[in-house]
């Protein structure tokens, strides 16, 4: 019963997962071992979901503490060898322009609100109170931050294209 279900979770879910761990990491490897890190977590919690919550946000909530944690843990490592795994990175990307502009982007947010990923959070479809359930931050909260983001976002991409126009 549950090896069915978390087979039908990553088959539901492992795009958006996906997703949101390229909004943690830049390196194709490190995506990956996130990717895997936050399902392995999503495996030995699955037998504990009660069901308070939707399963998608519950689902979400793990991802999200996992995330965070392995992004602290790996902060000190990423920064040392950041340029290089940067140029690389970018080499072996597809070439899709608008995501990579996006990235960009998003990287070049405050810490707060790029630590918190609310932007993923709700590209993938999230309510406010969803949010909140994950990330623990007030729907209010989340609401003014996420203004206040795609203010940012919205001036980041005028500027670029100012820039490239």
């Amino acid at each position: 019963m549950i090896e069915r279900r978390f087979r039908e979770i990553v088959a539901l879910y492992a795009g958006a997962i996906r997703r949101l761990c390229a909004a943690y990491a830049r390196d194709p490897a490190d995506r990956e071992d996130l990717f895997q890190d936050i399902f392995l977590a999503i495996w030995k919690a699955l037998p504990g979901f009660r069901g308070d919550s939707s399963e998608r946000t519950w689902l979400y909530r793990v991802a999200h503490n996992v995330a965070l944690t392995w992004q602290s843990r790996d902060r000190r490592t990423r920064d040392r060898r950041r340029d290089l795994d940067e140029a690389r990175t970018q080499a072996s990307e597809p070439p899709d322009a608008r995501r990579a502009v996006l990235v960009d982007m998003v990287a070049r947010l405050s810490p707060v609100d790029r630590q918190l990923n609310l932007v993923i959070l709700w590209l993938e479809g999230l309510t406010t109170p969803e949010i909140e359930e994950v990330s623990g931050i007030r729907a209010g909260t989340v609401a003014v931050r996420l203004t206040r983001i795609r203010k940012r976002l919205t001036e980041m991409i005028g500027s670029a294209e100012v820039r490239n126009g």
